[in-house]
């Protein structure tokens, strides 16, 4: 199959790059860094037989300061790629979230989810949803200008002997999913149109106090943590994978290696700084 990624230089699209051409499809990325926007001229979407949609404005709080961008950018950008599938005849795979903070990202996201839904039973649109927990693995970002995300924040405190920030009591309830097996429920899911919902999470739920335990454990760093105010756009609540899809796709778990080879990676990312 003949595939796009938008966003697709991005931690997760490159992942999906890598899959898809190990699957022997015949992919690339369409994203800013290689000077195409889904704001802009789509022509070098031509061809694609599907597009995985991932491009977009990501964080929690940090999208407060930026609503009218992420709206923008979040929802008619999504929706701008939404048409170009029904007009060239193209499945679209998108990637969306649970639906349990009240942050702008998360409207953005359930918003365009909602219109790919209309646009399935209205106009045809064939599509699927890959519905991501809290991903991790090689190559995520972290530091100014990048979204806060639990594994390298915890992880690059406990390198650098700093607290870990915690936000919250710690009783918070997360599924960690490994960056490999969400890219390849993305690819897989491009295989159907039928508006269905793929869990890209293992239905395990660790606490995120648990989750400080275990890194701790691989970094081999002594107890020392900051609880923190929660954040704007997040709330007390406890997530984890439900079993959609898993009909289709096989349910991603969750090895010790994977945090292993994880930490791994920022280990060296900071000896090569």
């Amino acid at each position: 199959m003949k595939i796009a990624v938008t966003g697709g230089s991005g931690f997760i699209g490159m992942a999906v790059i890598n899959f898809a051409k190990e699957a022997g499809h015949e992919i690339w990325s369409f994203d800013h860094a290689d000077g195409n926007d889904i704001l802009g001229d789509l022509s070098d979407l031509k061809g694609a037989e599907a597009v995985i949609h991932m491009a977009g404005l990501l964080g929690t709080h940090e999208l407060f300061e930026d609503s009218e961008r992420a709206v923008e950018v979040n929802i008619k950008g999504s929706l701008r790629i939404m048409q170009w599938c029904i007009d060239n005849g193209a499945q679209y795979t998108d990637i969306v979230m649970p639906d349990v903070f009240p942050s702008i990202y998360t409207a953005t996201k359930i918003a365009s989810m909602r219109l790919a839904r209309a646009l399935h039973h209205s106009r045809k649109l064939r599509c699927s949803h890959v519905r991501a927990f809290n991903v991790f693995g090689p190559g995520q970002k972290w530091g100014p200008g990048h979204p806060q995300k639990i594994i390298p924040t915890f992880v690059m405190a406990a390198l650098n002997k700093q607290p870990i920030p915690i936000w919250g009591d710690g009783t918070q309830g997360v599924d960690l999913v490994y960056v490999d097996d969400v890219a390849r429920i993305l690819v897989q899911a491009t295989g159907w149109d039928d508006d269905k919902v793929y869990d890209a999470g293992t239905g395990l739920m660790w606490t995120v106090n648990q989750v400080a335990d275990a890194v701790e454990l691989v970094v081999g760093s002594g107890y020392h943590r900051l609880h923190l105010p929660m954040r704007d756009g997040e709330i007390p609540t406890k997530i984890k994978a439900t079993g959609d899809g898993w009909d289709r796709v096989a349910r991603p778990t969750y090895e010790a290696w994977q945090l292993k080879r994880t930490v791994d990676w920022y280990v060296n990312q900071s000896k090569i700084k």
